[in-house]
């Protein structure tokens, strides 16, 4: 048994301009920093292919050294702009443990909006939940981002 979280978002902007910021390493500190109070993404790769990676570590600003979590997708399905498909893994050393779960992003353009859908599953409620709670605050910080790139014309 696995269960699902599902969150959506409208962003008024395209599909390709919201899929493009999301893997862009260049957007990384307006979207991550302090997701997690105090917190920034130390690192941001993406290998944008089928087996490729898109692994981001993260941890407290001012802390050298001290890794705190790591999240590594390994992508399965890549249709840009429509659609992304992975496996992750998410190492946090609070938690003393490693989360798994498979996630799917649609971006389905409405008259040059974009409706951002995530669903993810998970093999346990308790893990489900943790992430239904952290994953609006991602993508309010997507939403900012794409957005104020949308007002400036960016493609």
């Amino acid at each position: 048994m696995t269960y699902e979280m599902r969150v959506e978002r409208m962003l008024d902007a395209p599909a390709e301009l919201v899929f493009d910021t999301m893997l862009d390493p260049a957007f990384k500190d307006e979207i991550y920093t302090d997701l997690v109070e105090g917190w920034s993404a130390r690192r941001f790769e993406v290998d944008l292919r089928v087996g490729g990676t898109w692994r981001t570590e993260f941890g407290p600003r001012d802390a050298d050294g001290e890794e705190i979590g790591v999240v590594t997708n390994v992508f399965t399905a890549i249709d840009r702009p429509r659609r992304l498909a992975y496996d992750t893994s998410m190492y946090v050393s609070a938690w003393g443990r490693t989360v798994d779960w498979i996630e799917e992003v649609t971006f389905e353009e409405h008259d040059g909006k974009t409706l951002l859908t995530v669903r993810a599953e998970f093999e346990t409620q308790a893990d489900r939940d943790e992430f239904q709670g952290g994953t609006p605050d991602y993508l309010d910080a997507l939403q900012r981002v794409v957005e104020r790139r949308a007002r400036q014309g960016a493609r």
